[in-house]
């Protein structure tokens, strides 16, 4: 992903105020020392992962690719961390990780490759795979696919994905299509239809029920875009039908994450990116508003549980950084690792402790919050 320059204005829509994060010199509980999750497999280098994980019943599961000197860039790869075990084992998928996603039954995958858009599984009883399902057959084109995926209860899923569609060549817009089992049985079906391409989605179920969705809007077809906006559509479940609103127009808006609380008390938090600086919003007061922290980064990740929020970002040439807010008080912020990752940085929460898995040019890894 590109890093952008720091934006030197902020502003937002009338309908969303705007708090800039002071963030004060306030301790942090430290990380733990480095543990590691998988190694890539003989005569592989990373260069790059590609993946994705998400914590339940104990353990970190997710997949990704490992992209370097030697390595095998299709092949998606199961990993697992749980206290300072780690596993990794070759699935029976070939493409590129878009997604992964947990419940007490399975790991999800959510792949691309030149045949379409695919879901894949791995039980977590008995480690057995099932069938790759196709969900799209529409041949990626220059730009190349994204997408999200969630695990809901009864073994059911919900993903969201880049189509290009349309005239424009290699260049033609993109839009984001559906499939679900959560809530009943749902197809192929288009989310957005906008002349801006809308891409970049971060899905998570809706408080109360239903989806939430974070994505892109732009104009950026085959060169820089000259606006990007951050966008949230909320659905039900048992329709799939989505309603959205804009929350950042301002700048060029990029990589977005969501989490959310459940109940129908629960509340909606995003984490991404404004020429590069990171922004958090969430609706805890009743409305959104934004909290900007002095950064330069180029991807990010939120996980909120136990009433602590934890925002963690690559920070361009210097390594991950997380903050760090416990219920209503300040946030604070320190660097998890000062050598910059190979993996944007995923963090998930134990309770309240946060986990931030990274990599480096040997191994994927993580650092845990000690309390």
């Amino acid at each position: 992903m590109r890093a952008r320059r720091r934006a030197l204005l902020v502003a937002v829509t009338a309908a969303v105020a705007l708090v800039v994060a002071a963030l004060p010199a306030g301790a942090m509980e430290p990380f733990g020392s480095i543990v590691t999750v998988a190694e890539p497999p003989p005569g592989c280098t990373i260069g790059i992962v590609n993946g994705d994980a998400t914590q339940g019943s104990g353990a970190i599961r997710g997949f990704a690719n490992f992209i370097g000197p030697g390595c095998a860039v299709d092949d998606v790869w199961y990993v697992a961390s749980a206290g300072a075990a780690g596993k990794k084992e070759l699935s029976p998928y070939r493409g590129q990780v878009l997604a992964s996603s947990q419940n007490g039954v399975a790991t999800y995958v959510l792949f691309a490759n030149g045949s379409g858009i695919f879901l894949g599984k791995r039980l977590i009883g008995n480690g057995a795979y099932g069938a790759a399902q196709q969900l799209s057959p529409t041949t990626p084109g220059a730009v190349a696919p994204q997408g999200d995926v969630i695990a809901g209860d009864n073994d059911t899923w919900w993903a969201v994905w880049t189509e290009q569609v349309g005239p424009g060549g290699e260049f033609a817009q993109t839009e984001l299509f559906q499939a679900k089992t959560v809530g009943g049985n749902l197809g192929r079906t288009q989310v957005t239809d906008n002349p801006d391409n809308d891409s970049q989605p971060a899905l998570a179920f809706k408080p109360g029920g239903g989806g939430a969705l974070a994505f892109i809007r732009d104009n950026g077809f085959g060169n820089e875009p000259t606006h990007s906006n951050l966008r949230l559509a909320q659905a039900s479940g048992s329709t799939g039908v989505w309603g959205g609103q804009q929350l950042a127009a301002i700048g060029i808006n990029t990589n977005p994450s969501i989490d959310t609380t459940p109940g129908p008390g629960g509340h909606i938090y995003l984490a991404w990116l404004r020429d590069g600086q990171v922004f958090e919003a969430d609706n805890l007061p009743g409305t959104f508003q934004h909290r900007a922290f002095v950064s330069n980064a180029r991807s990010t990740s939120i996980s909120r549980a136990s009433g602590e929020t934890h925002v963690a970002w690559a920070q361009v040439g210097d390594g991950t950084v997380m903050a760090e807010r416990i219920r209503d008080h300040d946030w604070t912020k320190t660097t998890v690792q000062a050598s910059p990752s190979r993996l944007d940085p995923i963090v998930v929460s134990f309770g309240p402790q946060a986990v931030v898995l990274m990599a480096s040019s040997a191994r994927i890894y993580k650092r845990t919050q000690l309390i």
